[in-house]
């Protein structure tokens, strides 16, 4: 990386499929103070496009098997890492501590959706990394000997963030390039000690098990990344599950509140209490965070000092965070705003509700007709009983247009 000589003010996009090689550049990038970028693995060319035209991203280390997708990309350079040695990929420690300059500094930049859905960079400082480690070792108390399984994306913040706490604490990760219950099963009963997933990968991971209990070597399931139904949380707990839930975003370097489930069943639909050193405000019921882990640098032109207005609500209860829906993703349907987050929260607490996906059509007017797509696990379950439970919880203006039962959602193993 020392050779290619890049400009000092040069960010680097990170667009390669296998996880080593990302977590390599990743740091090569931080070795040679430049500000690495990990872009998700199944980007397409029209949105690489949109990325390098927007954030002037014009420099990227890729790989040969991506030469023929990334030919038509313009105001680009791509350096394929196949290139850079001709044997990289040993595994000699290095020493960070004399290599970073300033620790208030840009460690890396993460692209996460607008309110308008469209990409934007958001930059972390190498002090928001420190400090998030040091937040969820105070909640996890990691331990040398820990194996952590890693299956997130790491273009996603929660998914780097499991790499740099190994780094930082010294477990072992189990890196996956992507998510696969029978392996990640294989490696639970084999000695991983924690993983991170979202809902959906959390019930694979039960079906996969067929109701194998879960080792008592198991230390921690954290959940977070999507609303997970207290059905979901107490099936996998009668398998001895350690579900840590947790709550968190790109802005704030990860999770920024949690807790054990167990210790708490009481309180399992919450996204738990503020970490240690966060301060978590609700004005109007809408959310703002303050912390070292939030980022110092500006957001769409606007500085963060470390605080941040996020578009989520919610209200506490003694001391626990519940979440409510958001702001940016209100709809108008029969003439009242409708939050789609809340609604989802609302369907996926049905107690036969497994899975739910939620579209909006024009029906002509400025209204949305809302289609609510669901998959059950009682077969008796039909539209109408739906629409029942709907009622209980939610005003008739609320209620989506059309329920519709259907056998998958998505399936990504």
């Amino acid at each position: 990386m020392k050779n290619l000589d890049l400009a000092k003010d040069l960010s680097v996009g990170i667009l390669l499929s296998n996880p080593i090689d990302i977590l390599e550049i990743y740091f090569a990038c931080i070795q040679i103070n430049r500000v690495p970028i990990i872009m998700p693995i199944d980007i397409t060319n029209h949105e690489l496009q949109k990325i390098i035209n927007d954030n002037k991203i014009n420099f990227f280390i890729s790989e040969w098997l991506r030469k023929d997708q990334i030919k038509e990309i313009e105001n680009a350079t791509f350096f394929y890492n196949q290139e850079l040695s001709t044997s990289y990929g040993g595994c000699a420690s290095i020493d960070f501590s004399d290599k970073i300059k300033n620790l208030n500094a840009i460690q890396s930049m993460h692209l996460t959706s607008g309110s308008t859905g469209s990409q934007k960079l958001i930059g972390l400082s190498f002090n928001n990394f420190i400090h998030s480690v040091e937040q969820w070792n105070h909640e996890i108390s990691f331990k040398s000997k820990d194996r952590y399984i890693q299956c997130l994306p790491l273009n996603h913040i929660a998914g780097l963030s499991i790499a740099i706490r190994s780094q930082i604490v010294g477990f072992e990760t189990i890196l996956m390039d992507k998510y696969n219950s029978s392996k990640i099963n294989y490696e639970i009963d084999n000695g991983a000690t924690i993983v991170s997933l979202i809902p959906s990968m959390l019930k694979r991971l039960l079906d996969n098990r067929s109701g194998k209990p879960f080792p008592k070597h198991l230390k921690a399931i954290i959940i977070g990344g999507a609303s997970c139904s207290d059905k979901l949380i107490k099936e996998a707990i009668k398998y001895n599950a350690p579900i840590y839930k947790t709550y968190g975003m790109t802005e704030t370097c990860s999770g920024i509140a949690g807790f054990w489930v167990s210790k708490h069943p009481d309180m399992i639909h919450s996204s738990g209490k503020s970490f240690n050193q966060t301060k978590i405000n609700i004005i109007d019921s809408e959310i703002s965070i303050s912390g070292p882990t939030v980022t110092p640098f500006d957001i769409d032109g606007k500085k963060t000092n470390q605080k941040i207005k996020t578009f989520d609500l919610g209200f506490f209860k003694r001391g626990f965070l519940f979440l409510e829906g958001r702001t940016d993703d209100i709809v108008i349907s029969a003439g009242e705003n409708i939050s789609l987050s809340k609604l989802e929260n609302t369907l996926i607490n049905h107690p036969n509700i497994v899975d739910i996906y939620i579209n909006t059509e024009l029906d002509g007017s400025s209204d949305n007709k809302i289609i609510a797509y669901v998959k059950v696990d009682l077969e008796s379950l039909n539209v109408n009983d739906i629409y029942d439970y709907c009622k209980k919880y939610l005003s008739i203006n609320k209620i989506p247009f059309s329920i519709e039962i259907v056998d998958s959602i998505t399936d990504n193993e």
